[in-house]
């Protein structure tokens, strides 16, 4: 199977330089192509400076009716989105003839057709690298590479349904094809990558034990993130999924419950805290000096260019603290038991804004729109969808299930009676309104959520000895799992109804940190 791994690159000046001045002449080079084919998409020359040159017997004049050339009387290229380069010599290409693997016979001859538009600029591209020295210095196949990449954006256009290809005002990345690049270990700390055309350059060595199992090294991507560069290898690892584990042996699940004061709440009882990579009081006070900073320096000058760098290490270093935290958080809930059974929340609408409302008379009355906003900043700074893909990507490694239920009402049903009320809930304490059931609300909410999925195991019946006049309680002992009820007192026994003191006292159970906060 094929992976992608992410490591820091330690270029030294002389790299640096020569990357930037590549990446400043891949952008030109993408938008260029792009125009070129912007032109032949609109089939017309009216919103154009320079007139379109057609090739001969591609177009006609419909006033006049005169054929130019004595062909068919089209309008337009002949191509869609095609292009028309100034030496016609290269722009057809030709064709291989199809035999029949059976009989030997020819089924389709040879051809002498219109090539299509990235044929033609690929040939441009290869004519411009023995004019131009900023095109010559770059390496051909990441020339051509550039170009590819502009077909996949058609390709998604056309048929996938995505969005008309945009210019581009900044080019962060450039790609190696399979068995351009290569890989050189040279101790556990650092590894060699040589480029072509830029030359052996150092990079964090972070996975010494799992180069060990590559079987061989596909393209490698090479991009930049603030002043931070950065090489990603796609490596083939055989044997790297497990057989997934049938349900009938099974022995264990856990439930996940997301949140924002508790990031997650698991079904034993434990907690995985938010630090808050964003949106804590430190980082957030600091992304907003840094964005004043921006502001207040002049347009194009070189202090303007040091804040953006500035602001971009600090957002750079926020993802970096988000990212190895949800990893981790990611990696104990797979450990934790054979099935993850987890909530299948509509992020995207969850994090939407207030609606406004209308009073009647032309104007809008308070919808808390402000308090929408600030829930959103951290519903996003909690990175949900990301620990989600990391839960699916580990368990998937690792043979096991992840089950996603509907979310409806696991904050408010009481496990005991069934009852549902949303006064059941406030805050993180969950008392019941029918029956008086108390429990902590993520606890009780993410022991909802396993239920749901369905899955019955036997019960582990214990026996007590016939001359046993009491039943006591065992409490666990296991590290990060505590009682799942913090009103619970040390006799073991319930609090009454009324008997809420415990709830306005701080909770002292153990918790789970990860990252730091700043």
């Amino acid at each position: 199977m094929q992976v992608r791994w992410n490591f820091k690159l330690k270029p030294n000046i002389g790299h640096v330089e020569t990357m930037e001045r590549w990446l400043v002449t891949l952008r030109k080079h993408r938008n260029y192509a792009l125009r070129e084919r912007e032109i032949g998409y609109s089939t017309n020359n009216q919103d154009v400076v320079e007139e379109i040159v057609y090739a001969f017997g591609s177009y006609c004049d419909l006033e006049s009716r005169i054929e130019y050339g004595a062909c068919c009387p089209l309008t337009c290229p002949v191509l869609k989105h095609g292009v028309v380069p100034e030496k016609l010599s290269i722009a057809f290409k030709k064709t291989k003839e199809k035999f029949d693997i059976k009989t030997g016979k020819l089924l389709k001859p040879s051809v002498v057709k219109w090539d299509d538009a990235s044929g033609i600029q690929k040939k441009v591209t290869t004519e411009l690298r023995g004019k131009s020295p900023y095109f010559g210095e770059i390496y051909s196949a990441v020339l051509q590479g550039n170009l590819e990449r502009l077909d996949d954006a058609y390709t998604n256009f056309f048929k996938h349904g995505r969005g008309y290809p945009s210019y581009v005002a900044r080019l962060d990345s450039f790609e190696y094809k399979p068995g351009q690049a290569k890989i050189e270990l040279t101790n556990k700390n650092y590894a060699t990558a040589y480029l072509p055309g830029i030359g052996n350059v150092k990079f964090h060595n972070s996975r010494q034990k799992e180069f060990g199992s590559v079987a061989d090294i596909r393209s490698v991507t090479v991009s930049k993130e603030s002043s931070y560069w950065f090489i990603s290898i796609i490596v083939e690892i055989p044997d790297l999924i497990q057989e997934l584990l049938p349900f009938e042996k099974v022995k264990s699940v856990v439930g996940i419950d997301v949140g924002v004061n508790k990031l997650i709440a698991f079904s034993d009882g434990s907690f995985a805290l938010n630090t808050k990579p964003a949106t804590n009081k430190k980082t957030a006070r600091r992304l907003a000096m840094r964005q004043r900073s921006i502001a207040r320096k002049v347009k194009g000058s070189k202090n303007r260019k040091k804040a953006v760098i500035k602001l971009a290490r600090t957002k750079h270093k926020i993802a970096a603290s988000r990212n190895g935290r949800n990893w981790k958080v990611a990696n104990d809930i797979v450990k934790t038991a054979d099935v993850v059974v987890r909530e299948d929340l509509k992020i995207k609408n969850m994090v939407k804004r207030a609606k406004p409302k209308h009073d009647g008379k032309g104007g809008y009355t308070h919808n808390g729109a402000s308090a929408k906003s600030g829930l959103n900043k951290v519903i996003l700074d909690c990175g949900w969808g990301d620990i989600y893909n990391k839960i699916a990507w580990l368990a998937l490694k690792a043979g096991k299930h992840v089950i996603a239920v509907n979310p409806k009402h696991t904050s408010q049903e009481c496990p005991t009676c069934g009852h549902i009320d949303k006064a059941n809930r406030e805050g993180e304490k969950f008392l019941c309104t029918n029956c008086g059931h108390t429990d902590h609300a993520d606890t009780k909410a993410s022991r909802t959520i396993a239920k749901k999925a369905g899955l019955v195991f036997p019960k582990n019946e214990k026996t007590l000895r016939a001359d046993c006049a009491k039943v006591t309680a065992v409490k666990r002992t296991t590290d990060g799992v505590v009682s799942s009820n913090h009103a619970f007192g040390t006799s073991g026994e319930q609090l009454s109804l009324f008997d809420t003191t415990v709830y306005h006292s701080p909770d002292n159970r153990i918790t789970k940190k990860y990252g730091r906060t700043s």
